[in-house]
């Protein structure tokens, strides 16, 4: 499980504190619990993931200003399947599914090289519902890091 004591970024830990204090004794916050004006200091970090059954897929509802930055495009709107890195794409997938079958947040701290460009960033997976059961959104929350590792090349990313 998750703790606020896990979570290194600072942006991070006042926006889990703040979805820790809307969810309450829930099992999970819905999408009308969060008000954008609560959180401004992560507006740009923010992304929205619809979850869809049967298949499971997942949909960005709003990619954040930042990751449009640091990737390069912009999934609003579009299903995960047109993420264009195969590989990120299934660890991307693989970390939704987590939330969504443990039924809780979770955390990670990823280096990731996707087209000779390195990633490192720590990630907070938030699952809400709007009837408190079904998991019907994540809302991902993503504090990048600069991350500069030599490319065979001898470049540095």
């Amino acid at each position: 499980m998750t703790t606020l004591d896990k979570v290194e970024s600072p942006i991070l830990r006042r926006f889990f504190e703040y979805y820790l204090q809307k969810r309450g004794d829930r099992p999970f916050p819905a999408r009308a619990d969060l008000d954008p004006v609560d959180f401004p200091y992560a507006l740009g970090d923010i992304t929205l993931i619809d979850v869809q059954y049967d298949p499971l897929r997942f949909r960005f509802r709003l990619d954040g200003s930042h990751h449009v930055e640091r990737f390069g495009f912009d999934l609003t709107g579009r299903p995960l399947d047109d993420f264009p890195y195969p590989e990120m794409r299934q660890t991307i997938f693989d970390s939704y599914q987590d939330v969504i079958e443990h039924r809780e947040p979770r955390r990670y701290f990823r280096d990731l090289e996707t087209a000779g460009r390195w990633f490192r960033y720590e990630t907070l997976l938030l699952p809400l519902s709007r009837d408190g059961t079904t998991i019907d959104m994540i809302v991902s929350a993503i504090s990048f890091h600069d991350l500069q590792i030599p490319l065979e090349s001898g470049k540095e990313a």
